[in-house]
Formats: C-alpha cells, sequence, structure tokens
C-alpha cells in the first residue's frame, strides 16, 4: 500500500497520521522479513538442514537394524539396511545439490558409516563365526579408527580430509557383503556354493579396507609429518 500527499489532502489526513501510518507499515514489513530470514537461516543452520537430519535418522536406523539382526530377523534386517544405504547416497547428492554442506554434516555422515560398517561386522563375529575370523572384523574396526584419528587430526591442523574413491569403494564392496550375509543366513545357510562366495566377498572387503587406509595415510603424510 502506497499513501501520497494527495490521499492525505483529499482524506483529510494530518502529516502527523500519514507519518504513524508509515512508520507502523514499514514496521509489519520488517517483521515480515525477520520471520522469513529467521526461517531461511534455521533451514540452512547446521543441525535443521534436511541433509544432516537425514544423516541423524540414519543413526537411528542403525540401532533398529542391530536389533534385529542380532535376534536374527534377517529378513527386516536386509530391509533396514538397503534404507540405511539409500539414506546415505540422498543426503549427500541433496547437500551438493541445494548447497548445504556443512562441516557438521562432513564429520557425522562418516561416523554414521562407520557405526553402521563397524557394528555389523562386530554382531557378525557372534553369528557368522563359521565364515568369518575374529581377526579380519579387529582389521576393519582398526582401519576405521585410524582413518577418524588422521581425519580429525587434520581437521584440527586446519587441513580438510575429505572422501576419495578408494574409501567410497571401500563403502560399497563393504555395504554389498553385509547384504551378501544377511541373505546368505536368510535363505542360504549350509549351502556350500553360497558359502564359498560369501567368504570370497569378506576376503575382497578385508584386503580393499586395508588398501583403502593406506591410502588416506599416504594423502594425509605432508600433515602427520609436520607433527
Amino acid at each position: 500500500m502506497h499513501i501520497t500527499n494527495v490521499d492525505i489532502l483529499q482524506g483529510g489526513l494530518s502529516e502527523a497520521t500519514f507519518t504513524l501510518l508509515n512508520n507502523y507499515m514499514m514496521d509489519i514489513k520488517c517483521k515480515k522479513t525477520d520471520i522469513v530470514d529467521e526461517e531461511f537461516s534455521l533451514k540452512k543452520s547446521a543441525i535443521f538442514n534436511i541433509p544432516n537430519r537425514i544423516t541423524l535418522s540414519r543413526l537411528f536406523l542403525a540401532i533398529i537394524f542391530f536389533v534385529f539382526l542380532t535376534y536374527r530377523y534377517f529378513n527386516v534386517a536386509f530391509v533396514i539396511f538397503l534404507v540405511a544405504a539409500v539414506t546415505d547416497w540422498l543426503d549427500g547428492y541433496l547437500a551438493r545439490k541445494w548447497e548445504l554442506s556443512t562441516d557438521l554434516g562432513r564429520l557425522v555422515d562418516p561416523f554414521v558409516d562407520k557405526v553402521i560398517i563397524c557394528g555389523t561386522f562386530i554382531i557378525f563375529v557372534h553369528l557368522a563365526k563359521e565364515i568369518i575370523a575374529p581377526w579380519m572384523v579387529i582389521t576393519i574396526v582398526a582401519r576405521e579408527f585410524l582413518v577418524s584419528s588422521i581425519r580429525g587430526f587434520s581437521e584440527s591442523k586446519g587441513v580438510k580430509f575429505a572422501s576419495n574413491i578408494w574409501g567410497k569403494t571401500k563403502m560399497f564392496i563393504q555395504s554389498w557383503t553385509i547384504c551378501a550375509m544377511i541373505l546368505y543366513y536368510a535363505y542360504f545357510e549350509n549351502i556350500s556354493w553360497a558359502e564359498y562366495m560369501v567368504s570370497t566377498f569378506i576376503w575382497i572387503t578385508v584386503i580393499v579396507t586395508i588398501g583403502s587406509g593406506m591410502t588416506y595415510v599416504y594423502s594425509a603424510k605432508k600433515t602427520l609429518l609436520a607433527a
């Protein structure tokens, strides 16, 4: 709404009344702008943006997944794991598409991935002791601790520590192996060819896990040696 001097004269409004009305309208506009800015800031904030919400929801999915896997509800556990895998792709895709990448997301996303992967293999030490040796799981978990430590150290020195192609490949192979193990115990337990196939996947997973860890150590060697 725009009030002119002509409107003032025709309506018989005084200059003081016009000033009060104008100030009132300006206040309303400022409040509306503040509300919009606040909502935008909330959406853009590190905690409340959608990609980070998806990442955090995957942590709760992991807990539910562990419960069903522990009690051998393999069909349900398999579905939950697939949903978690989809959210792992989705949060990164949305963060890049909407330019909502944050330091929190860069730290929490790999943390949640490690919780799911390490937790699953630890549970399989009990469920699948005939096809996966404890030293294999220890190797996988140790690699994750090592890379996390290097990431934390690099970040503390102001050096970005992003995932590389080997890390993504490792994550894919680990996820593939977990799916294969769940399906094996759901439908193919004690079938020789299925057991051989799962055992092969586990060995590949261990080898790739070690190799990807070495690439991260190599990429951070300058930061580590400068310490």
